[in-house]
């Protein structure tokens, strides 16, 4: 344990001995290969890296939670995310990298979905002049992480450009999920994008569609912009969830889909490959549905939920955890 932290020693314990398990386990996934066009975790990482990153996440989530997963046995809905970022298969090259979600809409639909428009993408820091691109509110973006981007207006003022492509260079020089289990956006060309606002300078609200094995889970509107920030759950048909987040004020008089069976299909087409996946719309100012990105570990396993919200969406997994 030389290059483990002695405070770590306990979650380093845990790693091994939860690990041990899953490799004895004869059906698991170390008795097979992943599918084609699919990646593991545990071919993503060298042994030594394998456990260190996974030591790491051990400890993230005991120190959110103050209990370990259990990815052996997994029940609540974390847990299968927990085990699926390290042993579940993860298509590549498409998966984290914001240029290539659009290859997640199945053809039959992309005349009735689509991505916000890109208009430039690099992969050095140095933004487009100004007389490229036209007037107006774009979003910056790196393509290899969350949280990544910044809302900003062209013309660009001459300090403005400065302390953007300041940001943009520390953003390429990121290494983004490897230390804790997300490292497919490791695997990602990194790249710098902007991309056409399409709800006219206002905030727009996320319609966050957890689809399981086939069904829809819960359908999560989620306003990060207001503040503090909002949340609502609705059901598969839209209406408001018995179970809320009561420590989260409701998403006030959100603009419904116009065909809420579009969003219904295409999150369930979007995800039909895979045992999970979180299909995150927006409705542009147009009224037009747009992707926003597929993600198959929300908040890295670490979102807070009820516990009858966990269990519930742990249990549509039902049967062997995710290989």
């Amino acid at each position: 344990m030389a290059l483990i932290p002695e405070f770590m020693h306990a979650a380093y314990a845990e790693a091994v001995q939860q690990l041990a398990q899953v490799m004895a386990d004869p059906d698991g996934p170390y008795g097979r290969n992943p599918k084609p066009g699919f990646r593991r975790g545990i071919d993503a990482y060298k042994n030594a890296n394998f456990l260190r990153a996974l030591t790491n996440a051990m400890f993230g989530y005991h120190d959110r939670f103050g209990v370990y997963p259990d990815m052996v046995h997994p029940k609540g809905f974390n847990e299968f995310i927990f085990r699926h970022k390290f042993f579940g298969s993860i298509k590549i090259p498409e998966t984290g990298n914001k240029l290539r979600t659009g290859q997640f809409i199945p053809e039959a639909l992309r005349s009735r979905l689509r991505c916000p428009p890109l208009i430039w993408h690099a992969d050095t820091p140095q933004l487009p002049r100004n007389e490229r691109i036209a007037p107006g509110r774009y979003y910056l973006k790196a393509n290899h992480g969350s949280g990544l981007f910044r809302a900003i207006d062209f013309p660009l003022a001459a300090s403005d450009r400065a302390a953007l492509e300041a940001l943009a260079q520390t953003w390429l020089k990121q290494i983004y999920g490897l230390q804790d289990g997300e490292w497919w956006y490791a695997s990602i060309p990194r790249r710098i994008m902007l991309e056409a606002d399409v709800c006219d300078g206002k905030p727009s609200v996320s319609w966050n569609v957890y689809v399981i094995r086939g069904q829809i889970g819960c359908i999560e509107l989620f306003d990060k912009n207001a503040d503090p920030m909002q949340v609502t759950w609705l059901d598969a048909d839209f209406n408001p969830d018995a179970l809320q987040m009561d420590t989260l004020e409701r998403v006030k008089d959100p603009v419904m889909p116009a065909d809420q069976e579009l969003m219904k299909t295409a999150a369930l087409a979007i995800a039909a490959p895979y045992d999970f996946a979180r299909v995150d719309f927006f409705i542009g100012a147009d009224g037009v549905l747009y992707l926003g990105e597929v993600t198959f570990s929300p908040s890295n396993a670490l979102s807070r939920r009820p516990p009858a919200m966990e269990q519930r969406l742990g249990a549509l997994f039902r049967g062997r955890p995710t290989q």
